[in-house]
């Protein structure tokens, strides 16, 4: 189906707009707020002693490492009972990775039925993240923690949009599925504004990484190589991660399905069994990674 969008049917949201909605998020989901936590999260350079103050303050994020720390899957039940035990097993970048993903469960997702549903959101935010990291391992792209932080945050133009626009968003969930770069005209004509700009505005809101919001914005369109590494493979990563996460069963909406374009892969130097394989082992990644969820 191809779909022809109107003329534009609602007024542009500004740039204005979209910096104050991401600051109020930003402010909200917890004493230290979900910006300020997420950027000492997101910082590469952060030392140890840093990150262990932030969870020492932040007693659910303590309790979400604890509980991963302690699930079947490392097989340490009951053995790890504090935050420093659970780094010196699991590693920074995976403690990291799983305060980051407490942070977003914290964050406050209108309620939108069908259009924004908060669970659904938050499972698939995961599932890219944790699909975009074992691609990243796979390809040997030298960015697995970056990827998986990345994966976290995809789609977070999504809540902002709910917020502004809350009518609007439910009529973009409700089209068929169109190929990426369509269905983000589509968001821009009937939205007034496309999740992946906002994503990248409110890192910056945010004062998150530059990278990152650079991935954010061109997760559906990832430009064109013949072979990625590093921070220019995230866009790559966070594309073949949201189609992983659909075949897994963790899509959004029907029109945010992104079509793989196979040099994706190739320029990763991946092939379509990798890829199913990562699919395939997501269930259980979102098992281990958010016990009870």
């Amino acid at each position: 189906m191809t779909f022809q969008p109107p003329q534009l049917a609602v007024p542009a949201i500004s740039t204005a707009e979209i910096a104050a909605a991401a600051k109020a998020l930003g402010a909200a989901g917890g004493s230290s707020g979900t910006a300020k936590l997420l950027a000492l999260l997101y910082d590469e350079d952060v030392d140890v002693d840093r990150v262990l103050r932030c969870l020492n303050t932040e007693p659910t994020l303590a309790a979400r490492v604890l509980k991963v720390a302690n699930s079947a899957y490392y097989k340490r039940a009951g053995t790890v009972g504090t935050v420093d035990r659970a780094l010196q097993m699991l590693g920074l970048s995976a403690i990291r990775g799983i305060a980051a993903a407490g942070c977003m469960d914290r964050m406050p997702v209108p309620a939108l039925g069908k259009g924004v549903d908060a669970r659904a959101f938050r499972r698939h935010s995961l599932a890219v993240a944790a699909a975009a990291q074992a691609l990243s391992q796979r390809a040997r792209a030298g960015v697995d923690a970056e990827a998986f932080m990345a994966g976290l945050l995809h789609d977070i133009g999504h809540v902002m949009l709910a917020r502004l626009r809350p009518e609007a968003v439910l009529a973009v969930a409700d089209l068929p599925v169109i190929d990426s770069v369509a269905g983000l005209l589509a968001e821009t004509v009937l939205i007034g504004a496309d999740h992946s700009n906002c994503a990248a505005l409110l890192a910056e809101a945010w004062g998150l990484p530059g990278w990152l919001g650079a991935a954010l914005r061109t997760h559906h369109a990832p430009p064109a190589a013949a072979r990625v590494t590093g921070t220019d493979a995230l866009p790559v990563l966070l594309a073949l991660g949201d189609r992983a996460a659909l075949a897994a069963g963790f899509g959004l909406w029907p029109v945010c399905a992104t079509t793989a374009d196979p040099a994706w892969a190739a320029s990763l130097d991946l092939d379509e069994a990798a890829c199913a394989e990562v699919a395939a082992g997501l269930a259980e990644t979102l098992h281990r990674l958010a016990p009870g969820h």
